[in-house]
């Protein structure tokens, strides 16, 4: 097996192990001994520390290379586990939860933008994509059972630790086989050590502004599913353990069409415009028909993938790219909910339908203002 070939194996079985572990907590919040505002505030601390974390890893990779950025990810992601499986105070909990959203928000952005300059990206990031779902559905189902079957609080934490450990020890390999091939390109890391850090803050504003319609689009598209992901169990008047299979179907529906994007032979910003579409049209029927939320999830994948794509095609430095990618995702899936919660408790639920839907529909007339800006990265 090649360094780049073990490299990848790292990307894709950790950020699975890492995904579970991030969710293995999930299952075990009602046991923990707090207030339900503190379960809230532990359950958001990971996002929001992944949320500031995701731009500074991808521009930190564009000076000193994706390895170590990914490596120092995937190390305090392991050190958060073993801490969170011996811990029970919310507090401290809380404090770790942060640290592990850092080590997440670092390792997700480098990793995607490494991705993103090889060949075949589109097929590798689909993938990438999918295994991240599916680490998620693992974490959520895995470790509220694994819990269950060994009597111990944090068994499930602790199982998706040591899960995580394996990553650590393939990239700890990769460097001793010499990481030549490890780095996106040795040429331009060395080029960018020597300006400094001030071009690369200033390519960040230049590509805000230059990918503005690509930015609204993943905040608005995937914020919708975290927007039905949050009345869903309202809406469905279905038991708390069919919500909880109801929305690991979700994933599932994710993975697979992570997995099926590549084959659709379309140009990726026509993609975005038929799946803001078709997000639009599933966000109205949403109320009336809950189980649409197995659609959408099919087309949240589509979405991803689509928008990574342009992303590889459209901008040279794919550190900053990703890391401003990964850092809308995430504004997305904080403050769509926030909002759409907070118009259906004002209003109603087919008003603040009508609204993100509205949202959606301006993705697909603003995202035709997109092209790409004179670099040609890989084939997908």
């Amino acid at each position: 097996m090649s360094r780049s070939n073990l490299f990848l194996f790292s990307l894709f079985f950790g950020i699975s192990s890492l995904m579970a572990l991030s969710n293995a907590i999930i299952p075990i919040l009602p046991s923990l001994d707090g207030a339900l505002q503190i379960q809230a505030f532990i359950y958001s601390a990971y996002f929001f520390g992944a949320m500031i974390t995701t731009l500074p890893g991808g521009i930190i990779s564009e000076r000193v290379g994706q390895f170590r950025v990914i490596s120092t990810g995937m190390i305090l992601t392991v050190i958060s586990g073993t801490i969170l499986s011996f811990v029970t105070e919310p507090v401290l909990i809380l404090l770790i939860r942060l640290i592990e959203g850092i080590g997440a928000g670092l390792f997700v952005s480098a990793s995607l933008s490494w991705i993103n300059y090889q060949k075949g990206h589109t097929r590798l990031s689909g993938i990438f994509m999918a295994l991240l779902n599916l680490g998620l559905l693992l974490g959520l189902i895995g470790g509220g059972w694994i819990t269950s079957i060994v009597s111990d609080l944090t068994g499930g934490i602790r199982f998706f630790t040591i899960l995580s450990v394996l990553p650590i020890l393939t990239l700890l390999f990769c460097l001793i086989l010499g990481k030549v091939d490890l780095d996106r390109n040795t040429v331009n890391s060395e080029r960018n050590s020597q300006q400094g850090w001030r071009p690369l803050f200033g390519e960040v504003s230049a590509m805000v502004h230059r990918q503005a319609p690509l930015w609204f689009s993943v905040v608005v598209l995937l914020g919708i599913t975290g927007f039905v992901q949050a009345i869903y169990p309202d809406l469905s008047g279905l038991a708390a353990t069919e919500v909880g299979t109801a929305l690991a179907v979700m994933n599932l529906a994710t993975i697979i069409s992570s997995f099926a994007a590549p084959w659709f032979k379309i140009e990726p910003v026509l993609l975005i415009r038929i799946s803001a579409i078709l997000m639009a049209i599933l966000v109205l029927l949403f109320e009336q028909y809950p189980s649409s939320i197995f659609i959408m999830g099919f087309v949240a994948g589509l979405v991803m993938i689509s928008q990574i794509s342009y992303l590889a095609m459209a901008e040279e430095k794919q550190g900053i790219a990703m890391g401003l990618y990964t850092t809308a995702s995430y504004a997305g899936m904080t403050f769509i909910p926030a909002i759409g919660g907070y118009l259906v408790g004002v209003f109603s639920a087919p008003v603040a339908a009508v609204l993100i839907a509205t949202l959606a529909g301006v993705c697909v007339v603003t995202i035709g203002s997109c092209r790409c800006r004179g670099f040609t990265g890989p084939d997908g």
